[in-house]
């Protein structure tokens, strides 16, 4: 789905070269870019690869980043005129997205988020000890539903067809951290490319209001 209704849309697949430097090409998520694009770059195993954009004469990124390196790979993409649709945590949005031209954020529809298998279960198998001593360890974790994590999601996206900054989505509620200089306030409603954005002198904030 991220591929059809976000993805495709942007108009980003009419690049050359469509690197994904953080999807192996035994990711489903590289799977499905191949089914969209002819020249898609995987990761292989340099954890730099995110930066080698010199290699590609027209290229744009399409992937699901770490969310802990969101800030910094968008800011690194916009100082570099890069195109990318990225995944990110909607959880809290720096500004700078908001105050950069041809940049915005699409919202994932659901109020529960998004489910995220988030590596627990490879750890476990790995570690003899723990599979030697704990052998039902996995399905007791799998029963409590530890396996996974629900996040609500976003995709941030630059230099694409899209002209608005923030694309329709309902929230029931949502915190934000108190870094009043760093993230966003959102009133609570429905979200389209209609909705008032603007930053407060006052909390230093990007304030997006719905309409």
């Amino acid at each position: 789905m991220f591929f059809e209704k976000v993805v495709e849309p942007s108009g980003i697949l009419q690049h050359d070269t469509l690197l994904m430097p953080f999807s192996n090409s035994e990711s489903p998520l590289y799977n499905v870019a191949t089914k969209y694009h002819e020249n898609v770059v995987p990761f292989e195993g340099n954890h730099e690869s995110w930066l080698l954009l010199d290699n590609y004469q027209d290229v744009a990124v399409v992937d699901n980043p770490p969310f802990s390196m969101s800030a910094k790979i968008e800011q690194t993409y916009f100082d570099k005129r890069i195109p990318f649709v990225l995944f990110r945590s909607a959880v809290a949005y720096p500004k700078f997205i908001f105050k950069t031209k041809r940049a915005g954020v699409i919202y994932e529809n659901s109020a529960k988020g998004v489910d995220f298998v988030w590596g627990l279960e490879k750890h476990i198998k790995n570690d003899s000890y723990i599979t030697e001593n704990y052998p039902n360890i996995i399905d007791n974790i799998k029963a409590m539903g530890g396996l996974e994590k629900r996040i609500p999601v976003g995709f941030s996206f630059y230099k694409t067809n899209y002209d608005f900054k923030v694309k329709t989505v309902t929230f029931s509620r949502l915190k934000y951290p108190s870094k009043k200089d760093i993230f966003l306030y959102f009133n609570r409603g429905v979200f389209d490319e209609s909705s008032t954005i603007y930053e407060d002198e006052e909390d230093g904030r990007i304030h997006i209001i719905s309409n």
